[in-house]
């Protein structure tokens, strides 16, 4: 009898398609992909291209853990099930119940549960946390920051003055959504990416963000920098102190976090939300160019049981969405001294956002223009993630150079709308 193939089950795996580096590490140790998402023309488009080589693919909605039970039950048949890998926030509960199905290492059922109820982490967080609660459970003290519970992405997260702002907002949601009402937090924003081995930080690394905030009424993220510039080392203390609590709090075993945080008036970090799953936007590619190491590998071989270690960042990094004006998009034009052309990002398509990584002495480089959205899309006011339209990514050895490089890529990178 032959032995089983040992694999990895990848949950929200079709992420792979603009980020290889997860599967590269696999076919590396000879691990095969399993891969659980949904379904539709995009997964059927991707699994017959250059994505054919994964073992298996499941469609399985995420609420339906009977059916993700079944599905990696049914693989731990014909494989060895090593490890599982949550890639997306709407899988990561199913994820850990699967990784606990099979005895494999994964955050925990109480991280997972917790990081996917945003009402849950200001109860089992309440230390670390601004105010916060239930929407109609009192009178609230204004200004709110309302706050949908089971929403990812920035959507319906809005700065809320009054009591008759906040009885027209609440018209926008469904009667089923549980609201959150907190308190507002002014100040600098960070996140603060992490990667544990049984409930062992062996990575911690800040980003520091940009954000619309509270002036615009919506909180829409606009561009992130690892490390976090001008962060001086009491502050970096109190940020990397906070976030070791909160894991510790949550019972944190392996895999990444991605936690948000506010530097108040007193230096006292404010925990925003936290993640049980790696970040969204390109944070994971940033660490890595900052790094040289792959943080996506770090990720699967900590599933695998090894040691999570990255070396202390050498390179700055950043991400900038741009500006776009009012009308139906019709191009992003780069100017050709920036020695990149703008990709038309397509969510059934196989491309790698990010192919290389620099030297810690490489000049200032840009590795990437993306167009986020189809020419002919009407391009709204920014409110949540969804609504931005392009963005490119930069890496230097230093922040002044790294500074004067999105100088350039401002001033030579254009969205172009008409009517």
């Amino acid at each position: 009898m032959s032995t089983p193939k040992p694999a990895v089950v990848l949950f929200g795996g079709l992420a792979v398609a603009w980020n290889q580096r997860y599967l590269r590490v696999l076919a590396e140790c000879g691990i095969a992909a399993l891969i659980v998402d949904r379904g539709g023309p995009h997964a059927e488009a991707l699994l017959s291209g250059d994505l054919s080589h994964v073992a298996g693919f499941a469609a399985a909605d995420p609420e339906d853990h009977a059916v993700v039970a079944d599905v990696v039950a049914g693989w731990a048949e014909r494989f060895a099930v090593v490890g599982v890998a949550c890639l997306v926030e709407q899988y990561v509960l199913p994820a850990a119940i699967a990784a606990d199905l099979l005895g494999v290492p994964s955050p925990g059922l109480r991280a997972a549960t917790v990081c996917r109820d945003k009402h849950l982490q200001r109860r089992f967080l309440a230390e670390w946390s601004p105010r916060s609660q239930r929407a109609g459970s009192g009178e609230p003290r204004f200004p709110v920051i309302l706050k949908p519970a089971g929403r990812l992405a920035s959507s319906g997260v809005r700065f809320v003055p009054d009591a008759a702002g906040l009885e027209t907002a609440l018209a926008e949601y469904g009667p089923d959504e549980v609201l959150l009402l907190e308190e507002p937090v002014r100040g600098p924003e960070f996140s603060v990416e992490s990667l544990s081995v049984d409930g062992v930080v062996g990575y911690a690394e800040i980003t520091g963000k940009r954000t619309t905030g509270l002036d615009s009424g919506f909180f829409v993220e606009l561009g992130h920098t690892t490390p976090a510039p001008g962060l001086d080392e009491p502050a970096r203390a109190a940020l990397l102190d906070t976030h070791h609590a909160v894991l510790d709090r949550l019972g944190f075993g392996t895999g990444v976090a991605h936690a948000e945080y506010r530097l108040d008036d007193s230096g006292r970090p404010v925990l925003i939300e936290i993640a049980a799953r790696p970040p969204g936007d390109s944070i994971m590619a940033l660490h890595w160019l900052a790094t040289g190491v792959s943080l996506e590998e770090a990720y699967l071989r900590a599933v695998l049981g090894e040691p999570a270690e990255l070396p202390p960042p050498t390179r700055v990094a950043r991400q900038v969405y741009l500006d776009h004006p009012a009308g139906v998009l019709t191009d992003v034009e780069v100017a050709p001294e920036l020695g990149v052309g703008v990709h038309w990002f397509s969510p059934g398509e196989v491309h790698a956002q990010i192919a290389t990584c620099a030297e810690r002495d490489d000049d200032a480089t840009v590795r990437c223009v993306l167009a986020l959205k189809p020419s002919g899309t009407e391009l709204v006011p920014l409110r949540e993630s969804g609504d931005r339209a392009a963005m490119f990514v930069i890496d230097a050895p230093s922040v002044a150079e790294l500074d004067e490089l999105e100088r350039r890529c401002r001033a030579g990178v254009r969205v172009r709308a008409g009517s």
